[in-house]
């Protein structure tokens, strides 16, 4: 009994001595902490279940004020590392079978022995790449060639301005307004090289001593890769099932929140007219924005696209995101933001100097595509062809599968996520047997903050990259491995 108190003792004072607080740094003394003792937790110097030091006592022993170390506690209770026991303490969750290295290494062990063995799989459920892309369009490569003949006429190569050209955003101006409801000028526009440098031209123009930024979990793992590198704190917003936590979300202040309102990715919900209003006017009185990724609007298939976020906000407190990687084709590496008036100043001191990262033959190219009437041809012709696709792995679940999986997101986009009932396995064991049967499905892993809280019987169903003509055998193999579980 002496000797476990005694042992107790020794491991809770050798790891508050792994706690080191570097008081000339830039970052704040709560995240110094915050940060430490989450690395210490996921590298398992704290043990399960073990008491962390009271509050005060750290304090006292890192000459710290109390708040400071209770903002640590709480940011690390709130991502589920630790748990608060009234009248007790803090003490260590057990996430060893849950650590994001862990699990990271497992998922990547399984697809890296595949690449390596030259493991062929003969049905991919992946998400992102494009059976149907613009490429499949004659005016489109018509356009491209047509770009080139510009250029090689023009007097000069030359650089573009910093938000890309006029004209595109001029154009660009009238679609979201035709489309979207957003309201803007060109002014507003910043065409990027994709979502990824959006968010990280964001994490530039707001300063981290500022404001935290906050996003759905599970959320786009693309936004969570970026901001994690940068200084934010990044607080993990709970989702229900018509979309992000309201609740939640009150109690921040000069917050950035990271939401994805008209299909939620990636579980596909819609964010009720209702929720819209109050992440709106919480904004307007937090002194917060709200990020609103438009990803995939053009692919709604059995409704009418919801309104934005931004074409609602009177009070302009909403940075709109869109992207042709999925109207058009994810290596065309083309998307654009539009910030609030009052955020320009802010953005033109920082990237004035700076050149558009998107290739000009590509703005001329796409200039003339969308003049042209072929970008909306091509936007029908690519909503139908997935349409088909969405609608015959619906009915083929339903007529065959009713029992056994549910499929979340449906009426919109390039992937649901399939959720295999009754199913013990982990998710790393379900991968594994759709692979050693000839089918390769993904982790939903990869888009959860809180990595211990992600559902082990939810996989990613992406349909994008099989053709039309495959989906009966691959529904075939897919419902056979599913009934041998």
């Amino acid at each position: 009994m002496i000797q476990g108190i005694f042992n107790a003792y020794n491991m809770q004072e050798r790891n508050t001595e792994m706690i080191s607080i570097d008081k000339a740094s830039d970052k704040s003394l709560y995240e110094q902490l915050y940060e430490q003792m989450k690395s210490e937790i996921l590298n398992e110097h704290y043990a399960a279940g073990e008491k962390l030091p009271a509050t005060r006592q750290l304090a006292a022993e890192h000459k710290l004020s109390r708040n400071t170390v209770v903002s640590a506690y709480n940011q690390l209770e709130l991502e589920g590392y630790i748990r608060s026991v009234t009248g007790s303490g803090y003490y260590v969750e057990n996430i060893s079978a849950f650590s994001p290295d862990r699990k990271t290494r497992q998922s990547h062990n399984i697809q890296h022995s595949s690449r390596q063995s030259g493991k062929t799989f003969d049905y991919t459920f992946s998400y992102g790449n494009l059976d149907y892309n613009c490429y499949h369009s004659r005016a489109w490569r018509k356009c491209l060639m047509n770009a080139w003949d510009m250029i090689s006429m023009a007097d000069t190569a030359s650089y573009q301005m910093s938000q890309g050209s006029y004209t595109l955003r001029s154009l660009i101006t009238e679609y979201l307004y035709m489309s979207r409801g957003v309201n803007c000028t060109p002014e507003q526009i910043i065409l990027t090289s994709g979502h990824q440098r959006s968010i990280d031209i964001i994490t530039h123009i707001f300063s981290p001593s500022d404001y935290s930024f906050a996003m759905e979990d599970p959320g786009y793992n693309g936004t969570w890769e970026i901001v994690s590198r940068s200084p934010f704190r990044i607080i993990p917003i709970p989702l229900e099932d018509d979309g992000v936590s309201i609740e939640h979300i009150q109690r921040l202040r000069d917050t950035l929140l990271y939401v994805t309102p008209s299909h939620q990715f990636p579980m596909g919900s819609i964010l009720p007219i209702s929720k819209r209003l109050e992440l709106i006017e919480w904004a307007a009185q937090s002194g917060s924005y709200i990020i609103e990724d438009d990803y995939d609007s053009e692919l709604r298939y059995q409704s009418r696209p919801i309104p934005s976020l931004q074409s609602i906000d009177n009070s302009d407190h909403t940075i709109y995101l869109g992207t042709f990687s999925k109207s058009m084709s994810p290596d065309l590496r083309i998307s654009y933001m539009v910030l609030p008036a009052d955020l320009m100043k802010a953005y033109e001191s920082s990237y004035s100097h700076t050149n558009c990262t998107v290739p000009t033959v590509l703005q001329l190219a796409l200039i003339e595509f969308i003049q042209s009437g072929n970008y909306q041809r091509h936007i029908g012709a690519m909503k139908n062809h997935y349409k088909k696709k969405h609608d015959y792995i619906l009915n083929y679940v339903k007529q065959n599968l009713e029992d056994d999986v549910i499929m979340y997101g449906a009426g919109a986009g390039l992937h649901f996520v399939a959720e295999v009932k009754n199913s013990k396995l982990t998710q790393t064991e379900l991968i594994s047997a759709f692979e050693q049967k000839g089918i390769r499905i993904f982790s939903t892993e990869p888009f959860w903050i809180r990595k211990n809280l992600c559902p082990e019987n939810q996989l990613l169903f992406g349909f994008s990259a099989i053709p039309y003509e495959k989906l009966p055998g691959a529904m075939k193999a897919f419902s056979k491995i599913i009934h041998s579980l």
